[in-house]
């Protein structure tokens, strides 16, 4: 009985395994279910975000992806990969499991049955140990040895069932939770490993693409800062050169007005250009020459340096700007140099 008694408790205990076994299994499935639910929207959202960019190479990757995600996430595609673990699963795992469970709850039921009929068994000993005086040819004493004879006949078919059955499941139940641990593994490894190839084809041959995590608001900041500090840097240069500008022409125009000599101008002048002006100085000409150039060329650098180089202008660069002397007579060109006059005057005392 002590044996017997172990073999019910082993029994209750892998009936309470299969019962938990059988709960976790149906998270799990609502686990694969839920993530293939969520890969199959995130493609799809992916894929209509994609559109609005409006840039062929996006639009194609997000269609390629969705079609991935179908391959693995339509539950009512024969071959996609959710598809086939609820087969597999229900074929190698689930439906067996839900077999076991069924006979352990028939078998909990005989053990209930047997304990009935050793009930029956012991009262009918009590009976005929009551009819123990009584003779062998005493009616009660007949009926309580028919009645001992039918509850063991009753309890040993009941005994000998249900003990074969345990002793058949405590001989595999170790063999069944391999098979189903190792059936576990094997439908996990083949949903991802489908998964998988499903995604690897449509990667890139090659993962050339910047990671997020040099994109993020930090670096982005860093580049910021970078750009403002060069568009600073310019607009300094381009205020220092504006500036240079102005004050060449304000010292150009007082200059031109404090200048000894210089004619009245009969209207406003003409402004000259800073950078024209700086090309003809540039040629080694003085500033008021090249100022009167530009003005009379209208700022055209190239007439003004035309007009620098005509006879005149060289005529004016020999001579000395003065306020009321003449200008002398240019030398022919076929005479010969004049001879240079003896200075006369007194001459100096001893030092």
């Amino acid at each position: 009985m002590e044996v017997f008694s172990g073999m019910v408790e082993d029994f209750k205990t892998f009936d309470e395994t299969l019962q938990k076994l059988s709960e976790t299994l149906g998270s799990f499935a609502q686990g694969v279910h839920e993530l293939s639910a969520g890969l199959q929207s995130l493609s799809d959202g992916l894929a209509e975000e994609l559109k609005q960019i409006q840039e062929g190479s996006f639009v194609r990757e997000g269609c390629r992806l969705r079609e991935a995600a179908q391959q693995i996430a339509r539950p009512d595609a024969p071959h996609s990969a959710l598809a086939k673990f609820d087969r597999n699963l229900a074929f190698n795992v689930t439906t067996p499991i839900k077999d076991h469970l069924a006979n352990n709850e028939r078998l909990r039921k005989e053990l209930e049955k047997r304990e009935t009929c050793l009930a029956a068994l012991k009262e009918a000993v009590r009976q005929l140990e009551l009819c123990g005086d009584l003779d062998e040819a005493d009616r009660r004493r007949k009926m309580a040895q028919e009645e001992l004879k039918a509850s063991r006949a009753a309890f040993n078919r009941m005994n000998q069932n249900i003990f074969e059955w345990l002793y058949i499941l405590e001989e595999h139940k170790g063999d069944i939770m391999d098979s189903c641990l190792q059936t576990l593994k094997h439908l996990q490894y083949d949903f991802f490993a489908s998964a998988a190839n499903s995604i690897s084809n449509v990667l890139p041959q090659r993962m050339a693409f910047r990671p997020m995590t040099e994109m993020l608001p930090e670096c982005l900041d860093a580049v910021v800062q970078r750009e403002l500090c060069k568009s600073s840097d310019e607009a300094e240069a381009w205020r220092a050169r504006e500036a240079f500008a102005c004050r060449l022409l304000e010292r150009l125009a007082r200059e031109n007005k404090d200048r000894a000599g210089a004619p009245p101008s009969a209207g406003p002048s003409e402004p000259v250009d800073p950078l024209s002006l700086s090309a003809l100085l540039a040629h080694g000409f003085e500033e008021g020459q090249a100022r009167r150039a530009l003005r009379r060329a209208k700022n055209d650098t190239q007439a003004a340096l035309e007009h620098l180089l005509g006879p005149e202008e060289a005529e004016e660069v020999r001579l000395p700007i003065t306020g009321g002397s003449p200008k002398l007579p240019a030398t022919p060109a076929h005479e010969g140099p004049s001879e240079l006059p003896v200075a006369m005057g007194v001459p100096r005392g001893p030092s």
